[in-house]
């Protein structure tokens, strides 16, 4: 029997791509940002984006340079609240996507806290 999950439907425990020190992340589009479950500190998440970006990606780092500073990019990190869930079509959700996060707050009903690399 197979069964067909609602899209919308909450995911409290959403599929990552990797784990690295401690921090479990994936990426969030096309331009290279990713997502990291739960706050953390700022270099600490840094480390763990440019550890998925040369394991996964195929990347030097997240700026895919050698010369690259870890000053200029502890800006690009910031922490928030989701609510993640199947993917809505309807809400212009990709089908094929694993999971849609929507923004929250820290009250938000079933919020989970993550920490975001913009690139763009």
């Amino acid at each position: 029997m197979t069964t067909t999950v609602q899209p919308g439907t909450l995911i409290t425990a959403p599929q990552m791509e990797g784990s690295y020190y401690g921090i479990t992340v994936c990426t969030t589009g096309e331009d290279g940002d990713m997502l990291a479950l739960g706050h953390h500190n700022d270099r600490r998440a840094l480390a763990a984006f440019n550890a998925h970006a040369r394991r996964y990606l195929g990347l030097v780092n997240v700026a895919d340079d050698r010369r690259a500073d870890a000053d200029d990019w502890l800006d690009a990190i910031r922490q928030g609240w989701v609510v993640f869930r199947t993917p809505d079509p309807e809400q212009g959700d990709d089908p094929e996507w694993v999971w849609s996060a929507d923004a929250a707050s820290e009250t938000t009903p079933n919020a989970q806290p993550v920490t975001f690399l913009t690139v763009a």
